[in-house]
């Protein structure tokens, strides 16, 4: 309800400030002593107006309210006799009946343009929708097998296994419970997202600094083995941002690392200014992207945000996740080998904004 509230105050706004630019420029034009008939440019000027009302609102009613207000104004300020209606003038209803013809077609034109838009972008959500609830069986159906598979064992066969193998299906137990735990945490995260059109996420100045100390030390508790390394500049930086959102994309960039990166020992966090942007890099030392998997990833970037699902255990929802919360903030995230071996998450965030 507040939304469409806002959205007609925008409209209404939009439409008297075109509309109000139209007619002060057609009294300027009016006033030029070089132009004694500047009224065969007024009717062209309201034409112009009329579609761009119609283009940057929504719905018919503001084109063809600014087409009613164009022709009562031409008939009023700039037609003779100058500052009362007259309708009877010869030839001018024909004139009428151009300019409402004109303008209502090209409202209606443009209408239509921006719903066929909205009708694509619709489509292209319902299949971000399959994708994902796709996606997601996949990702949930694997841990569940595995729990379900250890829970028999131990129920059924536990007269049979000595307590190494009991801790060992024990521990595989925890572990898939843990990622299903991410997989929520995930997608929780992705209903704070806003989508196109919508309003956008709440940011306040947050310190880059403490957003990536944050993420470095559930990492750790987490991961213990692997090595996490920060380097930060000596200036503090300080991004609008929500804390919560950026905080998980960079604790889904880390454990990406950790739980793909095949040999990896040591992920390494840096953070720097780059012209008006914060850029902060993940980089680990483990074998890298295959060869064969950007065009999967960067399925998030073709045609809007899609949702990539790997075999390896929903490394695709963690990315997708990483992206909607980066370019949410106004920024871009970009994932590529490094020459020094490795994979390297780049995100640049607008140090304004």
């Amino acid at each position: 309800m507040k939304q469409n509230v806002q959205k007609t105050i925008k409209n209404i706004i939009m439409t008297i400030g075109i509309l109000s630019a139209a007619t002060g420029f057609c009294l300027l034009l009016d006033h030029m002593d070089d132009m004694q008939h500047s009224d065969a440019y007024v009717s062209m000027v309201f034409i112009l107006a009329v579609f761009l009302v119609s283009r940057v609102t929504d719905g018919y009613f503001y084109g063809l309210a600014a087409s009613v207000y164009g022709v009562l104004t031409v008939n009023y300020f700039f037609s003779f006799p100058y500052f009362e209606f007259n309708f009877s003038l010869p030839g001018y209803p024909i004139a009428i009946i151009m300019l409402v013809s004109v303008s209502m077609l090209t409202s209606m034109l443009t209408t239509r343009m921006k719903r066929q838009e909205q009708a694509r972008a619709e489509a292209e959500k319902e299949k971000l929708r399959g994708d994902l609830l796709r996606s997601i069986s996949h990702d949930f159906r694997t841990p569940l097998t595995a729990i379900i598979g250890a829970n028999d064992m131990l129920s059924k066969n536990s007269a049979h296994l000595d307590e190494a193998q009991k801790a060992e299906l024990h521990q595989s137990i925890e572990d898939e419970a843990q990622w299903l735990r991410r997989i929520v945490e995930n997608l929780l995260l992705v209903t704070r997202i806003p989508e196109h059109g919508e309003a956008k996420i709440i940011k306040s100045p947050e310190s880059v600094e403490e957003i990536i100390a944050s993420s470095v030390e559930k990492f750790r508790t987490r991961f213990p083995a692997l090595l996490a390394t920060v380097t930060v500049p000596d200036e503090v930086l300080v991004c609008p941002m929500d804390a919560l959102l950026m905080e998980q994309a960079l604790l889904n960039l880390l454990q990406n690392a950790a739980l793909h990166a095949t040999g990896a020992t040591h992920v390494h966090v840096e953070a720097s200014q780059e012209q008006k942007f914060a850029k902060i890099v993940v980089q680990d030392d483990g074998c890298g992207i295959r060869q064969d998997l950007p065009a999967r990833f960067w399925r998030i970037r073709e045609g809007g945000r899609g949702v990539v699902s790997d075999s390896s255990r929903a490394s695709g929802i963690g990315l997708s996740v990483c992206d909607a919360i980066i370019t949410a903030h106004g920024g871009s995230l970009s994932i590529t080998n490094c020459a020094g071996g490795g994979a390297c998450a780049t995100i640049l965030l607008p140090l304004e904004g």
